[in-house]
């Protein structure tokens, strides 16, 4: 005899993804007998996570510093950098000609013995802005020198730059000019790769080439030999790149270094307050710039979550940016600084939980004549600004909000009456544990249903002592059970939302919050299990 009943089975799921269900019932349809521990939700997850564990969830972190007695810092490091001096200093391109007529006697002299050398000094200045410059070591240009003459005869003009040497050999270009043919011309591009100009030579004692320029004049056959001949030189130094600079410089506005630090640890805050005892924020500067720097702060903003922007206050002004004389050419100094609530509105600038730091600093030369300077062609201004988060403090209300696609994988869910997520934790942080759980349409981020009814205290703070050290973790099973309709709705669902509330414990009047500090050792114990209730029609067959 055929009957058809109505049986209640209840189903232990072993994987981790709510769509074994159905699997399971499609593998139980000709069972004759289900026997059924209703007290025991089979687990899908056993994790014991560590409180670093967990905060590498919290974005890039630089590293996390634990102190020696287990305590733990969150530290964020960023870099700026200002232009390097190249980038900054701009070399004018240099120009300079002449046109010298011989003398009577010299071409009488030509006429008579077949040769003649006239030479000329001359002090050419380096144009330079309000720069002064000694000596300038090039890595690249261009040294383009020529002359032109009226006379019809050989010339050979050595261009001889006084003190000055390339590859350390001194630095005397030469050009020949060979007549008949008028105008009398040479020309030659000399390459700079190696160039060191001394330009201290002068009456000035900077920015002047000191030039001795010879010309040997050699007569050429009968060519005539006029009653007037010039000769004329010209010389352009153009596309100038240094290696090194000494002098004085004119650095105002010299360049500008910004840059932003997100804090991913606060990124996703939406709500609550928290205070921390001791952050700290430490500015490190790294100078090999060879001239005394004035560098200030122009931003320094921490922006939250939700846009609200907070200024850090009290810094010093200026900088303390160490310098280097003149006997340090190469070498790089670094200095720094730290604020932290006591000398500062960090804690103020912190608990806004700046999401994202932007800062930008000005950077310009302090002046004065009366020491030279020096800068490398590399030479600049770096900052580095580490951003050192104890954790230790208060929260109260404390919002992480997540979301993320979903897609529950549910079939016939009319055969599924409830499920049961039974969630066994033992907390050993010092804070209180809320959470909800939200699944959503995402085309309209409307809410279909909730997981949970109220926001419910998954993970009570762990005891502790008069320290505000954790003495005890605190255990506890936390039964959740979604029925159809939660069901139907969770398989409409393509988004959930997890919104976690935090608070640290409260004193004996109910409303002051003492400091806990967060240590290594500390960790959670998280046991999920699920069981579902399904109605099943099965075929019995018996006499």
């Amino acid at each position: 005899m055929n009957k058809s009943i109505i049986a209640v089975l209840a189903v232990l799921v072993l994987g981790s993804c709510i769509s074994d269900i159905t699997d399971t019932l499609d593998k139980a349809q000709n069972t004759r007998g289900v026997v059924w521990n209703p007290t025991i939700a089979a687990p899908l997850v056993y994790s014991r996570l560590q409180l670093r564990d967990l905060l590498e969830e919290a974005g890039e972190i630089e590293f996390l510093k634990i102190a020696d007695d287990g305590g733990i810092s969150l530290v964020y490091s960023n870099h700026a950098e200002t232009q390097t001096a190249e980038e900054s200093i701009e070399l004018e391109n240099q120009n300079y000609n002449e046109t010298f007529t011989l003398s009577t006697a010299e071409l009488a002299e030509l006429n008579a013995n077949g040769t003649v050398s006239v030479t000329y000094n001359r002090e050419l200045t380096y144009i330079a802005g309000a720069n002064e410059t000694d000596i300038i070591r090039f890595k690249r240009g261009d040294f383009d020198l020529s002359l032109s003459s009226t006379l019809e005869h050989d010339i050979n003009l050595s261009f001889e730059v006084l003190g000055s040497t390339q590859n350390g050999n001194p630095f005397v270009p030469t050009l020949n000019a060979t007549g008949p043919n008028l105008p009398n011309q040479a020309s030659q591009v000399l390459d700079m790769d190696g160039l060191e100009l001394d330009l201290m030579q002068g009456g000035l004692g900077h920015s002047q080439l000191v030039v001795a320029m010879k010309m040997t004049i050699t007569k050429r056959g009968t060519n005539p030999i006029k009653p007037v001949e010039i000769i004329s030189y010209t010389l352009d130094i153009a596309n100038q790149n240094f290696q090194f600079m000494q002098g004085f410089f004119d650095t105002d506005n010299f360049s500008s270094a910004a840059s932003e630090i997100s804090l991913d640890f606060f990124a996703s805050s939406t709500g609550g307050s928290f205070t921390l005892a001791d952050p700290r924020i430490k500015l490190v500067f790294t100078n090999s710039l060879g001239f005394p720097v004035d560098a200030r702060v122009l931003q320094f903003d921490g922006i939250s979550a939700s846009n609200t922007t907070i200024s850090l206050n009290d810094l010093p002004e200026p900088l303390p940016v160490p310098n280097l004389s003149l006997s340090e050419i190469g070498q790089t100094k670094t200095d720094s600084f730290s604020l932290n609530k006591g000398n500062s509105n960090l804690a103020d600038f912190i608990n806004n939980r700046p999401a994202d730091i932007q800062y930008e600093l000005g950077v310009s030369g302090s002046g004065g004549t009366s020491a030279r300077q020096w800068v490398l062609d590399t030479s600049k201004l770096a900052i580095r600004v580490d951003v050192e988060v104890p954790l230790e403090g208060t929260v109260r209300d404390y919002v992480l909000e997540s979301v993320q696609s979903f897609d529950a994988g549910l079939e016939s869910t009319q055969e599924i009456e409830e499920v049961l997520f039974r969630l066994y934790t033992e907390n050993s942080f010092p804070v209180d544990i809320a959470t909800q759980l939200y699944f959503e349409d995402s085309s309209s981020n409307t809410v279909l249903d909730s997981l949970i009814i109220g926001d419910i205290l998954i993970l009570p703070s762990a005891d502790i002592d008069g320290s505000g050290k954790v003495t005890n973790p605190n255990p506890k099973t936390t039964d959740i059970v979604a029925r159809n309709q939660t069901i139907t709705n969770i398989q409409n669902a393509n988004q959930i939302r997890l919104k976690a509330y935090f608070n640290t414990p409260f004193g004996p009047d109910g409303t002051t919050q003492d400091d806990v500090k967060f240590y290594d050792s500390y960790d959670v114990l998280l046991q999920l299990g699920v069981q579902a209730e399904v109605l099943l029609e099965i075929d019995l067959e018996g006499e």
